[in-house]
């Protein structure tokens, strides 16, 4: 799984490029109107990137295109032909009530078309959609309008630019809706900070289980596992690990990040529990220094050190990640 900028923009990414979660949030967000223009069996993950350098750790560069349905495509008098008829969905999540997000996707918008037309395409439609998880509710300007400070006079002739919001913060866990796998992975978002996840987490994984295929639940177990152990400070490897045990009867792969998690601490006495106690430090560094985006430490060099100094090395990533802005 590719390593974004932050453990919110890692998860985000990972969950929504699964299609049935992307597909449901769609059908969510969307009128009916908007709804019936798109052939949604024609969803699929655009890998290309659109943005600059500059502005990476500003998006989880999340791009999804979708074909018109025939009847939108002649109306629209659109190509069908080698550029495809589509529809373009950005998918953003905000953690923060950011001031400049109107205009980072504006941005980002303009950049694609600018894309396309080197390309020798023409210019499509760009839904954009924002899910945001902060702990509060979203105060920031959802229109270029709220965000310049224009004379009434002018405002004719400004740009007139507003993008959909999908406040978490706002809703009850029953009015997240959708598919049980965009359920839960909004729910997960919402909670991912909060105390309440350390009482909600089994539930929420019984969910993805009830909705993931067999085939693909270890490798979601897996980047759950590491997203809550990176933003919940209430959360470790220890209590992920007996969360597990209480949800699934059966071990995952072996080598998988559930199954090392699960299978430390079976052995009982001094030396041996403390050895574990190495191993669980141990995979907590390469953990931290994934997400941070730093060279993966081997297991073997790791093993070599103290205990206390592995600890100490643990307190230190931790707190790098929590000063990163998430």
């Amino acid at each position: 799984m590719e390593q974004l900028p932050t453990p919110h923009n890692n998860f985000f990414q990972f969950a929504m490029a699964h299609l049935p979660n992307a597909r449901s949030l769609i059908e969510t967000q969307l009128s009916q109107s908007a709804l019936a223009e798109l052939d949604l069996d024609t969803l699929q993950l655009e890998t290309g990137t659109f943005i600059d350098a500059a502005l990476r750790e500003k998006f989880s560069d999340l791009l999804m295109s979708v074909r018109l349905v025939d009847s939108a495509s002649q109306r629209t008098g659109l190509q069908r032909t080698g550029s495809r008829a589509l529809v373009y969905f950005l998918f953003e999540h905000k953690s923060q009530s950011d001031p400049l997000t109107v205009f980072q996707l504006l941005s980002y918008i303009v950049r694609i078309w600018e894309k396309r037309l080197r390309d020798g395409l023409p210019l499509c439609p760009i839904v954009p959609l924002v899910v945001y998880h902060g702990e509060r509710g979203w105060t920031a300007a959802r229109s270029m309008k709220e965000l310049l400070s224009s004379p009434a006079g002018l405002n004719d002739y400004q740009i007139d630019f507003r993008f959909p919001l999908l406040d978490l913060s706002q809703l009850a866990d029953d009015e997240i809706v959708g598919e049980p796998i965009l359920q839960s992975t909004l729910r997960l978002l919402k909670y991912s900070r909060s105390l309440q996840l350390v009482s909600k987490l089994a539930d929420l994984l019984r969910l993805f289980a009830s909705s993931l295929p067999d085939s693909r639940l270890s490798q979601w177990i897996q980047a759950i596992g590491v997203y809550v152990m990176s933003v919940n400070k209430n959360i470790d490897s220890q209590h992920y690990k007996q969360t597990l045990k209480s949800v699934f009867p059966t071990q995952f792969e072996p080598g998988s990040l559930a199954d090392r998690l699960l299978i430390q601490g079976r052995e009982e006495g001094r030396e041996e529990g403390r050895e574990e106690g190495r191993k669980s430090v141990v995979l907590t560094i390469q953990i931290l220094e994934e997400l941070l985006g730093e060279q993966v430490t081997t297991t073997e060099l790791l093993m070599e050190q103290e205990l206390d100094a592995l600890t100490a090395k643990v307190t230190s990533l931790q707190q790098r990640l929590r000063d990163r802005k998430i």
